[in-house]
């Protein structure tokens, strides 16, 4: 069950998706891509279009309300996220009715893969794109694993604060100050890269395996592979110490650290080569479809349950092979569709259509058919 209020272009809506496939339909901006916005920042915490919060809350209105009901092996659970403009912290959890400590306790209450038109920045964009897609990734599936990131991105920023007041000639012993930091980021940076290690060596295998199913050419060998200064380190502590100090006075003359896991990135091979600078727009299509559904694999085999799946306008993204695959991964699975055509999703025997609309006012509506 999904509750919204003042959230994007909806005053107030109540809706119980199916257990199966339910199609949201309608034209483009009337609203239905919000609504899977809405089930994404209830499992993730943030949205998947925009890092900032307020652009959530609606034309003129001081907060939402996003509110949703789950129902898994254990039970159910109940997650509210409330946005506010102006007050602090601009953003609350509550869980069970009950203020959360951490966001990242809300982790592992919903989770859900998203697939949209987007996705394909992944391939095309920079390091950060593919580093946020594990991240998040990782978050859900290993919920203390936002922790882990969290404490590393916080001693990093008190290390990169050192360098840039050292320039300022604000520090008397710099150099005693910066080997605290480094002996925290070292000891920080380790639990980081054992996740991502093990991530992406699992989702490799399904992804691989996904690949093979939707490609042209079964044959082609896909795989992701972890590129990062630690990411093949037998003691990433000390391959880390290491590296600070060799960059240390590179590190000084751009006041930031140049060295680890927030460099880190993906390499997308296919025949042993990168995919990003060899392939065709159909295999980098097929990758990010391969990795999306290795997802779904990845997480129902570590949680003992599959995630939600949000489909949001790609079928006219897909040709009818791929799409095809894609719906075989919806078996079994509570799926959301949005198109802006009904037949667009046609194919996908839905359990539930639903027609999304936007009034004269600007107000979107839901109404069943």
């Amino acid at each position: 069950m999904l509750r919204v209020k003042q959230f994007r272009n909806y005053p107030f809506l109540e809706l119980a998706p199916s257990p199966g496939i339910t199609v949201l339909y309608g034209p483009n901006g009337s609203g239905k891509t919000n609504l899977l916005e809405a089930m994404h920042l209830l499992s993730l915490g943030r949205s998947h279009r925009t890092p900032t919060d307020r652009e959530m809350i609606a034309q003129g209105e001081m907060s939402a309300v996003i509110h949703g009901q789950t129902i898994r092996s254990d039970g159910k659970h109940d997650i509210e996220v409330r946005l506010f403009q102006q007050e602090k912290p601009q953003k609350k959890v509550l869980l069970y009715g009950k203020p959360a400590q951490r966001i990242a306790d809300m982790m592992g209450h919903a989770t859900v893969v998203m697939f949209s038109p987007e996705d394909i920045r992944i391939v095309r964009d920079g390091p950060a794109a593919r580093r946020r897609f594990v991240d998040m990734q990782l978050s859900q599936i290993r919920p203390g694993y936002l922790q882990v990131l969290r404490t590393y991105l916080t001693v990093l920023e008190n290390r990169n604060t050192l360098l840039k007041q050292d320039k300022l000639g604000m520090v008397s012993d710099f150099s005693a100050e910066l080997d605290i930091w480094d002996e925290q980021l070292a000891a920080a940076a380790a639990p980081l890269v054992k996740n991502r290690r093990w991530f992406l060596d699992q989702l490799s295998k399904t992804a691989a395996e996904e690949y093979a199913s939707i490609a042209e050419n079964p044959g082609e060998p896909f795989a992701l592979e972890y590129v990062g200064p630690l990411a093949k380190a037998d003691d990433p502590i000390a391959r880390m110490l290491d590296g600070l100090r060799r960059s240390r006075d590179e590190d000084r003359r751009r006041q930031h650290t140049t060295f680890g896991p927030h460099r880190d990135d993906i390499a997308l091979m296919l025949y042993g080569r990168d995919l990003r600078a060899m392939g065709s727009q159909g295999q980098l299509r097929t990758a990010v479809l391969s990795m999306k559904l290795g997802e779904i694999r990845l997480i129902q085999d570590e949680m003992g349950e599959p995630p939600a799946l949000l489909l949001d306008d790609v079928f006219s993204e897909l040709d009818v092979k791929r799409r095809s695959a894609l719906l075989r991964s919806t078996q079994g699975i509570q799926t959301l569709i949005t198109c802006t055509d009904r037949q667009d999703a046609a194919d996908a025997r839905a359990d539930q259509f639903l027609r999304v609309s936007e009034g004269a006012d600007g107000a979107a509506k839901v109404e069943a058919e």
